[in-house]
């Protein structure tokens, strides 16, 4: 499965209307950290397909990020059942994000 790329206009569908746990990584351009994630979630995506992995341009789209109250870039959210149920800032090991993007982490 790849990650899903939002937009303001599939975010609702594609993260808060979902019914399984979903993990959005709220980047922006020029952000070296977040490029660097972009690898990792590709292979989580494709190695936990129950896991839905999405991807925001907070800076595009600056008004859906303070709704979820992401100050900085790379932040991943996790949803579960389309409510924030928890939340990584800043770049860290590709095992940390799996267990935070499976529940391994609860």
């Amino acid at each position: 499965m790849s990650v899903v790329e939002l937009t303001k206009e599939n975010f609702d569908r594609e993260v808060t209307e979902a019914s399984g746990r979903v993990v959005v990584d709220f980047w922006t351009p020029g952000c070296g950290p977040c490029r660097a994630l972009d690898s990792v979630l590709e292979e989580l995506a494709n190695a936990h397909p129950d896991v839905r992995f999405a991807r925001m341009n907070a800076a595009a789209f600056p008004d859906v990020a303070w709704a979820f109250e992401v100050a900085s870039a790379p932040t991943l959210v996790r949803f579960e059942g389309g409510v924030p149920t928890g939340r990584l800032v800043g770049l860290t090991s590709a095992s940390r994000i799996e267990g935070f993007a499976t529940g391994a982490d609860v």
